[in-house]
């Protein structure tokens, strides 16, 4: 049984299975057989992802978002399937192996408005541009 997400305000949304079958009948009118013709998938594939049983390989997560026009950072989320940059980056070295877990532990609640100010001053940092302590 697929389970129900929460969004940052703690207000419950549905599962991303039922945002696609809405989606797919409400907003593009199309039936089950022709979307999943158009995924290049089998329609028993696409009823599993509507159901919550199965979810998506990367390629096909990417054909949905255009699609449905759904954002991937909504599918991703929903299917709890991390871009392929966080494994790549978190495991290149012993430090990043350590460290990235880390930081995503103590940016868990971050804010939208928190995570552009860590972005902003990663990206400073990176350019060499970070302010030296106590200035």
């Amino acid at each position: 049984m697929a389970k129900k997400r929460t969004s940052s305000k703690s207000k419950p949304t549905p599962p991303i299975g039922e945002v696609l079958r809405a989606r797919r009948i409400e907003t593009l009118k199309k039936g089950l057989r022709e979307m999943a013709r158009f995924l290049e998938i089998a329609p028993a594939h696409l009823t599993d992802l509507e159901m919550g049983r199965r979810t998506p390989s990367e390629g096909l997560l990417l054909r949905i978002c255009e699609a449905y026009g759904i954002d991937e950072a909504e599918l991703r989320s929903g299917w709890s399937r991390a871009d392929g940059i966080v494994g790549e980056i978190a495991t290149q070295d012993p430090t990043a192996a350590a460290k990235v877990p880390e930081l995503l532990r103590t940016a868990r609640k971050f804010t939208p408005k928190q995570w552009d100010d860590l972005i902003k001053r990663a990206e400073q940092m990176s350019k060499g541009k970070a302010r030296k302590p106590g200035k």
